[in-house]
């Protein structure tokens, strides 16, 4: 062992007082750094398997919005009512999606947001105001493929009826929706029954009377929408504006549009503003039908077959997720689709960021907690290094340069650092071991997101105790470098003299 290792292993244990404070304060902060990065990998993982499992898959592909990033719950716009767009050139799109290699399996869906009606006179008289909550009739929608929907997610148990089938018109609602639709409109609930449904479109309000088809239970009982429902899609585009009217570009004459050009008010009003024509004095509705069944017509109401919002698929190896979305990015920009790729953290949306505040709410306060460590630990070690000025002084007299005092202190530093880390990391991961095995139950959204499940479930890893031990390891280092510039600016003849 060299001897600065052997004289660093001295001072630590002649100085054991002040060692175990530094110790201490380094263990503490290794503990807490296994065990909070313990916390994120729990969160991240649940929400990447919540959504690449259940509603994502590894590949998302949609269209491209001027007004934000669009991900499952629509634009992430500034007022937060910006359609979402529907993907271009479907067809092709699709054509892309299916050949691109190690893009196994594919499906279509759409999503959209709506409220479960009632007359307030279904409500008991005796109902509790927990009963009539906005909350218990909000409905998430997800229009699904059902062609090929179910056999890219096995993410659902059927409680009771069964899973809706291409061509079914209907909803499947969640089981524990159940329970609160049924007291919210004071009539139990069952397969069978119907809801009447108002969506929400940029065309204003649409409304759907459906029938529960089936009640579900999730497999993964992480961070998704508790107000999850899914819909058969012919349903959704009705009552999300996807109408094959909505869709058509509107062509006006040059007559129609002569108007927009004038340059003063008086000329809006002017007597050749006025066109006359013969018309009937009634409206024919034979004549209205026969206009709309004419070729090439546009029926306004009648849903876009084509429309879907989304693409989602899955790679046949968890290696191949970057290589597909960028080969698909290319080639949507080559052939000038206005659509894009992107992995499950660009699909969950608001979700997916609830994985990175976390993340930047532990670095910050890591970042304090290093602050007020240094500081302690700096404090600590200027008291130590003042007691041994005389030491110092002593070892300069002999011939000691500055360098060899410098790496002396260095190497106590750094062996009191790793030594203390590497017990608050072992104690970091006793830690996280128990607190698996209490098995403690997310009460709410925000543990879910936390626990990264239903349970709390933290994960500890190598890197993460490798990453504590260094960063205690560079904090002791970082702390000793104040106080021993201080020692060393004092004359050695003078330093010998202290006490």
């Amino acid at each position: 062992m060299p001897v600065i290792l052997r004289m660093a292993f001295r001072n630590i244990r002649e100085h054991r007082s002040k060692s175990l404070i530094i110790g201490i304060l380094l263990a503490l902060g290794a503990m807490i750094l296994v065990v909070g990065t313990a916390f994120i990998n729990a969160s991240e993982a649940g929400i990447r398997s919540t959504f690449s499992d259940v509603y994502t898959g590894d590949v998302f592909i949609s269209g491209i919005s001027s007004e934000g990033p669009v991900s499952l719950f629509g634009v992430t716009s500034p007022g937060g009512m910006a359609q979402t767009p529907i993907i271009p050139d479907y067809e092709k799109v699709m054509a892309i999606v299916t050949s691109t290699p190690h893009l196994a399996k594919t499906s279509s869906l759409a999503t959209g947001f709506a409220m479960v009606t009632r007359e307030e006179s279904s409500l008991p008289k005796d109902a509790s105001k927990s009963e009539t909550q906005p909350q218990d009739r909000f409905l998430f929608l997800f229009g699904v493929d059902a062609a090929s929907y179910w056999d890219l997610f096995d993410a659902v148990d059927i409680v009771a009826g069964e899973k809706l089938k291409q061509g079914q018109e209907g909803l499947m609602i969640s089981e524990a929706q159940l329970g609160k639709l049924s007291a919210w409109l004071g009539r139990p609930l069952s397969v069978g029954n119907t809801l009447l449904i108002q969506g929400f479109s940029s065309i204003g309000f649409r409304l759907r009377e459906l029938p529960i088809v089936g009640i579900f239970r999730l497999k993964n009982q992480g961070a998704s929408p508790e107000q999850l429902a899914y819909i058969d899609i012919e349903s959704l585009r009705v009552m999300s504006g996807m109408t094959v009217g909505a869709n058509e570009p509107i062509q006006l004459k040059p007559e129609e549009t002569s108007m927009l050009s004038a340059n003063d008010a008086d000329a809006l009003f002017g007597e050749d503003v006025l066109v006359t024509s013969e018309t009937s004095t009634h409206f024919d509705v034979n004549s209205i039908a026969a206009e709309l069944s004419k070729p090439g017509a546009v029926d306004p109401l009648k849903a876009d077959e084509g429309a879907w919002q989304f693409i989602v698929g899955k790679v046949d190896s968890p290696r191949n997720v970057d290589r597909v979305i960028a080969s698909l990015n290319q080639t949507f920009a080559k052939q000038g689709i206005q659509a894009i790729a992107g992995n499950w953290q660009k699909a969950s949306g608001p979700y997916g960021q609830s994985v990175d505040v976390v993340r930047i709410v532990f670095a910050v306060a890591i970042l304090i907690l290093s602050i007020v460590a240094v500081i302690i630990i700096m404090n600590t070690f200027l008291i130590s290094v003042i007691e041994r000025t005389s030491e110092i002084g002593t070892m300069r007299a002999i011939g000691a340069g500055k360098g060899f005092v410098q790496r002396m202190f260095a190497a106590e530093a750094v062996v009191l650092a790793a030594v203390s880390a590497s017990i608050g990391a072992a104690l970091g991961l006793v830690v996280t071991a128990l607190l698996r095995a209490l098995h403690i139950e997310a009460t709410n959204q925000f543990f879910l997101v936390l626990f990264g499940g239903k349970y709390m479930n933290p994960v500890a890893t190598g890197g993460n105790v490798l990453m504590a031990i260094l960063a205690m390891v560079l904090v002791g280092f970082i702390a000793h470098l104040y106080p021993v510039s201080l020692a060393l600016k004092i004359q050695p003849v003078r330093a010998m003299q202290e006490e």
